[in-house]
């Protein structure tokens, strides 16, 4: 048995536990979203177990578990999604007088009204990880799900990634010749421990990319992209198991909240990275208001130079929910 999928059944931890720890079962695949009665921590214990430094060569056999998303609303792999997205495009020829729509349709037809629903969600949004749309997680995992995703890193996949924001990577200023020169977002006081992604992203709004870089899938490293769904039924590597569908595209930028705070507009998806802009100490001089952050965007302190505020960016969706809200028993009336 190389994938095995049990969604929204009832395990017990024991069962997942041997799964992942003994040798006599050969699941390279499992998903286990939305699954009753398993016990997170007696989980977090057995994948960091399998993954100890000495472990037997070849353990463990897991190499991808799907646990974070939601399980799949319909039953179909993911070479149907392909094959049905290459339907598709075939199909809107006809928009078009396209020589080929009686082909398309006459394959389209064959495929079943679930598959049909299911390519329907999928041509709307593809890929969720690489639609850079916000967050992606409703409930991003906890602490003790970051330090064991970090603990797995480079052994077991997760329908998850870490956050690979510049802030996880701290770099010690006092060891450089000239500490002034390191980036604010280097330095010591500014590391955060590892966290997992919740939010696809675009470029920056000023600069259009980040320190990190996007990641690009088939040249940057495997485990900088996470599980897609559904899992692969046909093939059980870890690479099927990520590879995007090609109307996706190939490229991801993800960031945790922690890393977004105070630089991500909720309801436009703009945000400003490290280099381009770094948060103002609002604890000068107070806290800044609504109307403050509206006025520095024609002048102002420098000091209050903020560009996003409430998780609304001030130069667009905070000043546009002020008009809408003003004189009325909105936001601001």
């Amino acid at each position: 048995m190389q994938t095995l999928i049990l969604d929204g059944l009832s395990v017990t931890s024991d069962l997942i536990s041997d799964i992942i720890t003994q040798d006599h079962f050969n699941v390279r695949i499992l998903s286990i979203r939305e699954v009753q009665n398993l016990n997170p921590r007696k989980l977090q214990h057995a994948l960091i177990y399998a993954v100890r430094p000495s472990r037997p060569a070849g353990t463990p056999r897991l190499k991808a578990l799907y646990i974070f998303g939601p399980k799949d609303a319909a039953s179909i792999s993911r070479i149907d999604r392909q094959a049905n997205y290459d339907i598709a495009a075939i199909d809107t020829m006809q928009s078009n007088g396209g020589v080929m729509y009686s082909q398309g349709a006459e394959i389209g037809a064959q495929w079943n009204q679930k598959s049909g629903e299911a390519l329907a969600e999928m041509v709307r949004g593809g890929d969720k990880w690489y639609l850079a749309t916000g967050k992606v997680l409703a409930n991003p995992p906890s602490t003790d799900w970051d330090n064991t995703i970090y603990a797995c890193r480079g052994i077991i996949s997760f329908d998850v990634v870490l956050c690979h924001g510049p802030r996880h990577t701290a770099l010690v200023a006092q060891s450089s010749t000239n500490p002034t020169t390191v980036p604010w977002y280097k330095k010591p006081d500014s590391y955060i421990t590892p966290r997992a992604a919740t939010h696809s992203i675009g470029g920056c709004s000023s600069c259009g990319t980040a320190p990190e870089r996007f990641s690009k899938f088939g040249s940057s490293p495997l485990d900088q992209f996470p599980l897609l769904a559904p899992p692969p039924l046909y093939s059980s590597t870890t690479k099927a198991a990520k590879t995007p569908f090609h109307g996706s595209g190939n490229k991801l930028l993800l960031r945790c909240m922690d890393c977004l705070q105070n630089r991500f507009c909720g309801s436009c998806h703009k945000w400003w990275c490290e280099d381009c802009y770094e948060v103002p100490n609002q604890a000068f001089g107070g806290p800044v208001q609504p109307w403050e952050a509206v006025d520095i965007t024609k002048g102002g302190h420098p000091e209050r130079n903020v560009k996003v505020h409430i998780d609304l960016c001030v130069e667009d969706c905070l000043v546009a929910e002020m008009k809408s809200g003003a004189g009325s028993n909105g936001m601001w009336g």
